[in-house]
């Protein structure tokens, strides 16, 4: 471990909230402000917006004036994702023609862009113009890689740090040329990007979202609830603590002399 690794704990947040955050907020941070650099005015459309990469893409995009679209699995994150600052949501369930996969038949296929169509039109409705997204936040890979493609605006930017559907990716890329878009590679953070992001959680512009809080011995449950996709935003594990909520070292050391 070395000095410039270290980051200081947020004041206001109790350890388990500052242990939730992390991981997934850096990648998302170094995904739209490093690399995609997204600015005032911009649209965001935000996969999985419900989720621990998601919730803080959202408001990310909101704290530099940009405007969010989320698109969610159930009314419960389409609320929170709403609260977080997305200017619209869409129900991915409510275009199930629309994921990509191996295999296809030509129906099929001619289905999947109807719906990919449908969606866009969605996207007018929510920005009040006839317009593609100036930046697509992806991560989920294979099944709705197409549909970000063709959902960016000219000159628009796909940001991808992962696949969870799938790392082989099939696209038409005439929507990349013949509209000049960009494919960005993103990872997780340096030290310097993880400092900058962690200050907007020192001075509460960004919230860790942390929804659920499970003890050691229940590990197992919340990694099946992740599984079964019933954990929104983040998540913490308590261990060796002797409470939830406490904020301080100080208060900690109290706390562990009085069990």
């Amino acid at each position: 471990m070395q000095a410039q690794q270290l980051l200081q704990k947020p004041a206001h947040l109790t350890w388990e909230e500052s242990a939730s955050y992390g991981l997934t907020y850096y990648t998302a941070h170094r995904m739209l402000v490093d690399r995609a650099k997204i600015q005032p005015g911009q649209s965001v459309l935000v996969w999985g917006a419900g989720g621990g990469l998601g919730v803080f893409a959202v408001q990310l995009a909101a704290a530099v004036g940009a405007r969010p679209i989320a698109v969610v699995s159930s009314p419960d994150r389409a609320e929170l994702c709403m609260s977080l600052g997305a200017v619209g949501v869409i129900d991915r369930s409510e275009f199930p023609g629309l994921p990509y996969r191996d295999g296809m038949t030509a129906a099929e296929e001619a289905d999947r862009v109807a719906a990919v169509k449908a969606f866009g039109r969605r996207i007018w409705e929510i920005l009040g113009e006839r317009t593609g997204v100036d930046v697509v936040f992806e991560h989920v890979g294979k099944s709705t890689f197409p549909a970000s493609v063709f959902l960016a605006n000219d000159f628009g930017r796909i940001v991808i740090c992962g696949a969870t559907t799938g790392y082989n990716l099939t696209f038409d890329v005439r929507h990349l040329w013949m509209r000049q878009k960009q494919i960005i590679g993103s990872h997780f953070a340096d030290a310097n990007s993880c400092r900058r992001a962690n200050a907007l959680v020192q001075q509460g512009k960004i919230k860790p979202v942390m929804t659920r809080l499970f003890t050691w011995d229940e590990v197992p449950r919340a990694h099946q609830l992740m599984y079964e996709n019933k954990l929104h935003g983040t998540v913490s594990c308590l261990v060796g603590a002797p409470r939830a909520g406490l904020k301080s070292y100080a208060e900690t050391l109290a706390a562990l002399e009085a069990s």
